[in-house]
């Protein structure tokens, strides 16, 4: 409050009594599949068709992904996530992928140079325990440099039980971290003790030693700290208060830094220099030739610095690699390229012009570059920067350290080698790891609802697993929009809905459409001289989910489905006219197949069916909105967490669903516009009676009276006999 002196009127802000609870965005698409490029196993975020194919390159003829992308966007969607799969001889393993970049070598002439490796991972390093580096020199065997910390610690002396009546303090500084642990009048024993610690302290942990508390940091190393203070519950436990130090060559085992490598490496390695590359380690044999050569050998600390395994020869004088372009990407659009190395149109000494060619056309020019790696126009800075530099290659300095004299002359090379890695493809790669992670399993961590897909695969394994991933592995977060296989009539989609598949009656967090459908050919030089060419629909079915969410304020509560909601932008036909006979949608739909269909204009979906006839939400509106509830409740609910579990703070949580779910029930989104029959918010005592408190819960009912689909239309009519009955009754 401002200080009253002179009178005056003050204005001041309150927060908030209660929260407001953000409505999570629900009108997101994501695929997994087959691309002509971009990266793999990784998930990527576009919100453009056009950002779509700068990062993952035009059409591929034995691809889906990309029409589903690009029928995503034209009905109207606004943000898509893609994970790119290859096959992988180990889905567990995002190594063992079979795809390969295209690659072309650039040659100099000039002096001999040495042997060296770059990495390709930038400091701090993440070590996290004590590593090893084995460096072979010059043919030699290999020889060890060894990274070690140990974390400084403090053991108890102190006697139990403690007698600790509660509000105990016990003060510490963890590594420049000051922080307070609180006991309670239950922390008796030394594990009781030991379980307090870890529950309240970061950055540090405590153990049983010989029946002892002992407190250790998580990082190690000899820059690393702890220190206890003296009184409070120390008194008891009698941790020594003395500056705690830990040990070790490095300061910390959790960043290590190349001048720590450095000291490391060449202190333990003879013959080799070790050099910052703009935070990258470089090895370097300190002889130069053809029989100079570094490798470092398979060890724990190879992958933390980002240093393979191969070969690295110098050169002797003469010509000799200066520079290795590789396309950007795995993938056969790498043999496709070219690169030109030319002079520099600034006429200085040492720098030349890069020209990236795609089909032999000029498709990106970097002007004026240099070989010197601390200068601005440094080759390897610019053509592979992440916002401005190249879409197609990137550029691998081969002699790093080596100043610009002798460097790229004029010269023209050819990529080769690349390869998509669709050989030998199967369900596993689209399903994919948690502990890779590939294929599905990208998304483990990418959080916010979305509806998943993948178009290149629509088979009875991986339909299962998108089901699996987003009702179990994601706990509810999404749904999963499934593709028809091709080629499959009414009997055909059944059979494969009851049986192959056993998809019918899975669950409400999934819903299939049929048939394929026909869109117009976007590219005759890839899919033929054909008009129209085939392809899943759930790209464009997601887009119908996006652009029903977004057409009102309470979009996400209307089936994405009908004729003037449900219709299919850029569908020009579908894959089997079955699907337009009415008896043989009589077929599919009791086995809650969604069909794709057409009346007298436009395609549209005629279908809003979850999987699940008996579930609690078993249409995709139902279920889809109340993915929203649910999920906008537990966001917004994050704030109450941890406050004091009493009458007041189970009235604040019922307030705030219910104004939550007054603004929903504005918008459409249950059966009845009155709040005492369309939702009820239950925080009751008798749902959180002491034992529930005790046990550091707070249960909360809410019950949703949601929409139901008006599917059929029943219209009754009858002779209108009202004049003739009137006639009668007048005689």
């Amino acid at each position: 409050m401002a200080e009253l002196l002179a009178s005056k009127i003050v204005i001041e802000e309150e927060s908030p009594r209660l929260r407001a609870i953000p409505g999570r965005v629900t009108s997101v698409a994501r695929f997994v599949g087959i691309t002509q490029r971009g990266p793999i196993g990784v998930a990527t975020r576009v919100t453009s068709i056009e950002e779509f194919r700068k990062i993952f390159g035009a059409y591929l003829a034995n691809a889906q992904l990309p029409q589903a992308v690009l029928g995503f966007f034209l009905q109207g969607g606004r943000e898509a996530w893609v994970v790119r799969t290859v096959h992988y001889t180990n889905p567990d393993l995002p190594l063992s992928k079979t795809s390969a970049s295209a690659t072309a070598t650039l040659t100099t002439g000039g002096a001999a140079t040495a042997g060296a490796v770059l990495g390709s991972e930038v400091e701090p390093f993440p070590f996290n325990e004590d590593l090893d580096l084995d460096v072979e020199v010059n043919g030699a065997g290999a020889v060890t440099a060894s990274f070690t910390g140990t974390a400084p610690a403090a053991r108890s002396t102190g006697g139990f039980p403690t007698a600790f009546v509660g509000g105990e303090v016990l003060t510490l500084n963890c590594d420049g971290l000051p922080q307070v642990v609180t006991f309670g009048a239950g922390d008796q024993t030394a594990q009781d003790v030991c379980n307090a610690i870890n529950a309240q302290l970061i950055h540090a942990h405590a153990v049983l030693i010989l029946g002892q508390v002992e407190i250790r940091t998580d990082d190690k190393g000899n820059a690393v700290t702890l220190q206890v203070s003296v009184g409070g519950a120390n008194a008891t436990l009698l941790l020594p208060t003395g500056l705690q130090t830990g040990t070790g060559n490095v300061g910390r085992l959790s960043g290590v830094t190349v001048a720590e490598v450095k000291s490391v490496v060449e202190g333990a390695v003879a013959g080799v220099t070790v050099t910052n590359m703009t935070g990258a380690v470089r090895i370097a044999s300190n002889t130069v030739g053809a029989s100079s050569s570094i490798r470092v050998a398979p060890c724990s600390a190879d992958g933390a610095l980002g240093l393979d395994n191969f070969l690295h020869s110098g050169t002797a004088a003469g010509p000799g690699n200066t520079a290795r372009v590789d396309a950007k990407y795995d993938g056969a659009y790498g043999n496709d390229l070219s690169a030109t190395v030319q002079n520099a149109t600034s006429g200085v000494a040492g720098e030349f012009n890069f020209l990236v060619l795609q089909d032999g056309q000029v498709a990106e020019v970097y002007p004026n570059l240099s070989m010197d790696p601390n200068a601005a126009s440094y080759a390897e800075g610019v053509v592979n920067n992440e916002d401005s530099g190249s879409n197609l290659v990137k550029f691998v300095d081969l002699l790093a350290g080596v100043p610009p004299a002798n460097r790229p002359t004029n010269q023209t090379v050819t990529l080769a080698l690349g390869g998509d890695g669709l050989a030998g493809l199967n369900d596993n790669d689209f399903i994919g790891s948690g502990s890779g992670p590939t294929g599905l399993r990208c998304y483990d961590n990418v959080l916010g609802l979305a509806n998943y897909a993948a178009p290149d695969r629509p088979t009875a394994a991986v339909h299962n697993a998108l089901i699996s991933f987003v009702a179990g592995t994601r706990g509810g977060e999404g749904f999963a929009v499934l593709d028809p296989p091709a080629g499959m009539n009414a009997d055909e989609i059944i059979t494969y809905v009851e049986t192959t598949a056993a998809l019918l009656g899975l669950s409400e967090y999934g819903a299939i459409y049929w048939p394929q459908v026909l869109v117009l050919n976007p590219d005759t030089s890839v899919f033929g001289s054909g008009s129209n060419i085939q392809c899943p629909p759930s790209g464009h079915v997601c887009g119908v989910f996006a652009r029903t969410a977004a057409r009102r304020d309470g979009g996400i509560y209307d089936p994405p489905a009908g004729v003037e909601i449900g219709v299919l932008s850029g569908v020009v036909g579908v894959e089997t006219d079955q699907v337009l006979d009415e008896r043989k949608r009589d077929l599919v739909f009791p086995k809650r197949i969604n069909p794709l269909t057409r009346l007298t204009g436009a395609y549209f979906i005629d279908g809003a069916r979850t999987l699940k006839a008996n579930g609690n939400f078993p249409y995709v509106s139902e279920r889809v909105g109340v993915n929203f509830i649910e999920w906008s409740i537990k966001d917004g609910l994050q704030t109450y967490r941890h406050r004091n579990n009493n009458k007041k703070l189970r009235s604040e949580v019922e307030r705030t669903i219910r104004v939550f779910l007054l603004d929903q029930m504005r918008v459409g989104a249950f059966s009845s516009n009155d709040p005492d029959t369309a939702f009820f918010v239950d925080v009751s005592d008798s749902l959180n009676p002491p034992s529930v408190v005790a046990a550091g819960q707070l249960i909360v009912r809410i019950g949703l009276a949601t929409n139901k689909p008006a599917e059929y239309i029943i219209l009754r009519f009858s002779q209108d006999t009202r004049a003739l009955e009137e006639q009668i009754a007048l005689g």
